[in-house]
This record gives structure tokens, sequence and C-alpha cells, in this order.
């Protein structure tokens, strides 16, 4: 079981705000759920959570690049989502729906303003899919057994390992497993087929992040009905909710996965 929950957020003035905005989202959960600030001292990697950056009315992400800096406007209607999958938040959430919050000198009101609960998360069976990659999004290949002081992260979300980056997480966090998706099978039943791609620089804390954003689209040849194909949709549909690469739980890496519908020839 999946929740998604989307919380409005308005300042009383403009306002100045981290260059990585999901700062502010992951501030308010911690005021509004102790059971959030449990989760978040846990050491284990692939949290069951996942806080987005702040958006804008349009739904545009909103996050510094470059020497760019972040203002929200007084009095502007912004929102975040938050997912998780223990009923617990839920439950604590709902019954701390809104609030007056403040931070860096400036009051937000926050109204929760969407909820939802996903029991089914696979995408719409089709022979193509588009994956946006909304913000920065950092795809790790495996370390090598020596220990690396920096990450590395690669710049085009080949396939190999985007799926890898799903279903280490889903695997972590679900009770079904899913291990036929790997290795040099989904090279050839899952491909890219066309992107428009670019790398990005953002700053988390001072420390900059470099990832890339745009879309890409896969073409998915496993067979009608088959077991590959139906692990395929139930990691791209969760995707949606938890996001893909290092830093999910905080925002980097959300993507929206679209099943692409393909006019009839005349």
């Amino acid at each position: 079981m999946i929740y998604s929950i989307r919380f409005t957020v308005t300042p009383d003035h403009d306002v100045l705000i981290p260059p990585f905005t999901s700062k502010l989202g992951r501030q308010i959960l911690v005021h509004l759920s102790k059971n959030y600030s449990k989760v978040v001292e846990d050491s284990r990697p692939h949290k069951p959570i996942r806080v987005s950056v702040i958006k804008d009315e349009g739904e545009k992400p909103i996050f510094a690049t470059g020497d760019k800096k972040v203002v929200m406007k007084g009095k502007g209607k912004y929102h975040f989502t938050f997912s998780f999958m223990d009923a617990a938040f839920f439950e604590e959430i709902l019954q701390n729906s809104q609030a007056t919050l403040s931070f860096w000198q400036t009051n937000f009101k926050v109204e929760l303003t969407d909820a939802k609960v996903i029991e089914n998360v696979e995408v719409e069976d089709t022979r193509l899919y588009k994956v946006v990659f909304l913000t920065p999004t950092l795809l790790q290949p495996l370390r090598p057994s020596f220990k690396r002081k920096k990450n590395r992260f690669i710049l085009f979300p080949c396939t190999p390992y985007l799926i890898s980056s799903i279903v280490r997480h889903w695997n972590s966090n679900n009770d079904e497993k899913i291990h036929d998706v790997l290795g040099s099978r989904a090279v050839y039943y899952f491909r890219e087929v066309d992107y428009k791609l670019r790398p990005i620089t953002t700053y988390y804390g001072n420390k900059p992040v470099r990832g890339f954003v745009g879309w890409t689209i896969y073409q998915l040849f496993a067979r009608k009905n088959s077991k590959l194909r139906e692990n395929v949709r139930k990691l791209l549909g969760y995707a949606n909710y938890f996001g893909v690469g290092k830093s999910r739980a905080i925002g980097f890496g959300e993507v929206k996965v679209i099943p692409v519908v393909e006019k009839p020839m005349n």
C-alpha cells in the first residue's frame, strides 16, 4: 500500500529558501509527524518515503541552479507531496492537517489538500513509455569492492541502471520481491528509443550536486501477459511515487512515467 499526500504552502511574505527546496517540506513534516522524524533518523538505505521539492501553481519543480537563488513569493500558492508506505503516517498527519509554522523568520500556512491511497501501482500496458526526469537524477553504478571517497553518477538513464535503481528500492520495502528484471535482459526488453536530456548542477546545502533532467522514451519488448512485462510495469508505476537514483527520499530523481498512446495509422 502506498500513500501520497499533498500539502499547500503559503508564505506570508517573500522569503529566500534553501536551494534544494525539499528542505522546507521536510522541516514541515518534522513538525507534523513524530513518525517521520523516526524514519529520517534510521540509517538504512532505500527508506520507504519521498518528499518532493516545492512546486508552483503550474506544477513546475523549484530548485536553484548555478548561482541563482530561490525566492517564494508572499501569499503565493505552492505545494509539495509526501509519499510513504506506513499507515501510521497517514493517521498521524490527518490529525495534523493544517498548521502555521515559522522558518527563516517567515510564517508558512500549511494545509493538507489531497490524499491518495494506491493499492495497484502498475502503469497502463502499452508499447512505449515516456519517463520525465523532473528533478536532478543521480543514477549510480554499483560500487566496486574497493572504497571510493566520491560518488559516481551517470548522466544518461541507461536501462540497466534505471531498472536496478527502482528494483533495489522495491525489494527493500515490499514483501513481494522482483528478481527477473536485471542484467543483460534489461538491455533487450526495455530499450531507449528517444530522449531529450541535459546535465544540471544544483546545490544541497553548500555542496554542488550534478545530475540530469529531461525525458527518455523506452520501448517495452517483453511478451504480452508475461511475468516480466508485469514486473516492469509495477516498477515504473512505483517510481512515480518514490523516484529513481540516489537521495530520492529528499526529492532528487523525481520522475513521471507516462504511457505513450500511439495513434492508429490511417
